[in-house]
């Protein structure tokens, strides 16, 4: 459980922009919210998980598998919610933000959980898991940037080609590093799906469209395994550390990993 202490204007932070509407919500809170704060938001999106049940956040009093988690989610709506966590409060967040992309991901799980060997998870089920914590989405007409991150051109794509993120969107859509930008630190990593589109979104958090394009994405078998999502170091996209305005900021090796090609381990 989180240990870190409310910040009502987190909504503010580079790194929260994708869920800036829904934070902005609890800027007169003094602490964490409460489910039934949650809850009032949830009923008046008419939030619906993958069989169309109503979304309701309930507080988890115990602690279950990741099956059992899934499952409750889609048999019932309700999604398990620590109390004065930031790590669930994001979630549910997202949850708000993104319903069509956060019922996806909970059915991809619930038919990779149920369907593998025990003990065992499937590739596809260890990709929705990375993507839900710590998931990144790239938007872009061009495949430029992406193709340079992906290929861990670092200085190329952050600094040579900064002036490209102006034409393109990058959305933290991960609860765990949501989480992190509360406290966050250099080594801050995603795994990021890029999407290439013909009109780029407005400045903000993201729009339905996109939604439904993320939800697309996975239910079209886009994403297989973890390698279909690359890595991003989060603080490297300009804008989201003020320090990330100089070219030396990007020569820390231990942040920004050379290729391995690069580093002579192939």
């Amino acid at each position: 459980m989180s240990t870190l202490a409310w910040i009502p204007d987190f909504d503010a932070l580079p790194l929260c922009g994708s869920v800036a509407h829904w934070a902005g919500q609890f800027r007169n809170e003094h602490d964490w919210p409460r489910t039934a704060q949650l809850n009032a938001l949830a009923q008046a999106q008419d939030l619906r998980n993958g069989a169309d049940r109503p979304v309701r956040f309930v507080e988890q009093t115990a602690a279950c598998g990741q099956l059992d988690y899934e499952q409750q989610i889609l048999d019932s709506g309700q999604v398990p919610t620590r109390a004065a966590s930031a790590h669930d409060f994001f979630n549910a967040l997202i949850w708000l933000t993104l319903p069509q992309t956060k019922a996806t991901l909970n059915a991809v799980q619930c038919r990779e959980l149920a369907n593998a060997p025990k003990g065992q998870r499937s590739p596809a089920s260890n990709a929705a898991t990375l993507f839900d914590e710590s998931g990144l989405v790239l938007v872009a007409r061009d495949a430029e940037l992406a193709e340079l991150l992906r290929a861990k051109q670092w200085q190329a794509a952050f600094w040579e080609r900064r002036a490209r993120w102006h034409d393109a969107r990058l959305y933290v859509i991960g609860h765990a590093v949501l989480e992190k930008a509360l406290a966050p630190y250099p080594g801050i990593t995603g795994k990021c799906l890029f999407l290439q589109v013909d009109a780029l979104p407005e400045p903000g958090p993201p729009p339905a469209t996109l939604d439904t394009a993320i939800a697309r994405a996975w239910l079209d078998g886009a994403v297989q395994k973890p390698a279909d999502l690359f890595v991003m170091p989060v603080l490297g996209v300009p804008g989201f550390d003020p320090a990330n305005g100089d070219a030396r900021y990007y020569d820390n090796t231990e942040v920004f990993r050379p290729p391995r090609s690069a580093a002579g381990t192939e």
